[in-house]
């Protein structure tokens, strides 16, 4: 009876063994940070990976939001610009946690857009962003009252910060702080 029931333990526990091994091998996890922008909430997938061009990265929250341009399809000369928001697991795999799109289009470098997301899966977390070929940085007035004054670098710009705000307005500006142009959004 003994060795039935160590017999029956010994099973079951070399059966929970190979069921953990299978589902750490499934795993969701991706080795690099760009590689996690193919998992749900991102935008790309395997086969579009190869049109991705990270424009900039900001390190928030215990991860990076990445702004990026890619190719949905690649047979078309469209291009779109997000932001994916990715952790590091404790396994050095790396996770998507939550993604936003601004536009897609044929020339995405024309007029200043703008916009932002709130949230994210794990984090409460804001991240404003955008792009133009005019100006040279942007002034983000957020609902808290803090002011960012961030620069354009090739013609994009990204600021996240680690708590769910609103975004009240954001001017686009020259290099004598001059305003070009500004996009708000009403409470």
């Amino acid at each position: 009876m003994r060795s039935k029931l160590l017999g029956n333990l010994t099973l079951f526990v070399f059966g929970l063994t190979i069921i953990m091994f299978v589902m750490s091998a499934c795993s969701p996890y991706h080795p690099t940070p760009y590689d996690a922008l193919t998992e749900f909430p991102g935008y790309l997938t395997k086969e579009n990976l190869a049109s991705l061009t990270v424009l900039q990265q900001e390190a928030v929250a215990d991860g990076l939001v990445l702004l990026y341009r890619y190719q949905p399809d690649l047979d078309v000369d469209e291009y779109c610009l997000a932001t994916t928001f990715v952790t590091e697991e404790k396994n050095d795999g790396w996770r998507a946690q939550s993604a936003s799109k601004l536009e897609c289009g044929n020339n995405l470098s024309g007029r200043f857009m703008a916009i932002f997301t709130v949230g994210g899966n794990i984090t409460g977390l804001t991240t404003a962003y955008g792009l133009s070929k005019d100006g040279s940085q942007v002034r983000i007035q957020w609902s808290d009252g803090t002011v960012s004054v961030v620069p354009l670098i090739n013609n994009v710009f990204l600021k996240s910060r680690p708590a769910n705000l609103q975004v009240d307005h954001i001017d686009l500006l020259d290099a004598d702080n001059t305003v070009l142009e500004n996009m708000s959004w009403p409470d």
